[in-house]
């Protein structure tokens, strides 16, 4: 079996422990905790929005090592990215970064019959450049509310990243079912803004069949591509409306 491997990883995690313990040392009042679960929301903030770098040998290693290494928009990306993150796990109230990681008010778990989400991936795109948005707000709502995400560490609304080119991602928690193997239609919107751009409103709707185990593990697999967002500048008339 091939062992494949992003080496991503390594740099991420030594430049996020680098950062935190910096950052401790000055007494920075916004750095609220720095403990292990705090340091590791980080870490996987840091890898959702950076390009992976994946080898399969020594050689692969060592080359695309010393490309990382030489690459100083790549190192200010991850301290840009860090920094970010580090005063988001900060600031959010996050009471279960010493023990359990998920929202289990909204989930509770219980051998109960439930309808399962899939985590929602979309893009965000400039409407006359086609270029990714870096910066634009995202918002879910499902049924006229915002939507409750599974893990604390996920927000609701979130913003789109150049690292990530434009994208943006949800993970919502199970819905109750009074039994199993109903059928039921959800029906989310996003709600997409940026300064100097205009709003847009987009609706989608997700068949869910309801099942005994709410899924708490988070699987790549089980998700759902949203249609491409498109904004448009404010001051651009749109010749599509």
């Amino acid at each position: 079996m091939v062992n494949i491997h992003n080496i991503m990883e390594e740099q991420v995690i030594s430049r996020i422990n680098q950062l935190y313990d910096q950052v401790k040392a000055k007494g920075t009042a916004w750095l609220t905790c720095d403990c292990e679960n705090c340091r590791l929301d980080t870490i996987n903030y840091v890898l959702n929005r950076v390009p992976p770098r994946y080898v399969v040998s020594g050689r692969g290693v060592a080359y695309n090592a010393a490309i990382i290494r030489d690459s100083l928009q790549l190192s200010a990306d991850i301290d840009r990215l860090g920094l970010e993150g580090m005063k988001l796990v900060s600031t959010a109230k996050r009471p279960y970064h010493k023990s359990e990681k998920l929202n289990t008010d909204k989930n509770p778990r219980m051998p109960v019959p439930v309808y399962n989400f899939p985590t929602f991936v979309g893009n965000v795109y400039d409407g006359s450049t086609f270029e990714p948005l870096n910066g634009a707000e995202v918002l879910l709502k499902c049924g006229g509310e915002k939507a409750e995400m599974m893990d604390s560490s996920w927000s609701n609304p979130c913003k789109t990243f150049a690292a990530a080119k434009g994208s943006f991602t949800f993970w919502v928690v199970p819905y109750k079912a009074e039994a199993e193997k109903e059928n039921k239609e959800f029906t989310f919107t996003i709600e997409a803004t940026m300064e100097g751009y205009t709003p847009v409103i987009y609706s989608f709707s997700v068949p869910l069949v309801s099942e005994i185990n709410d899924k708490r593990e988070l699987n790549s697999v089980y998700s759902l591509k949203i249609q491409d967002i498109f904004l448009f500048r404010s001051d651009i008339i749109n010749d599509e409306e």
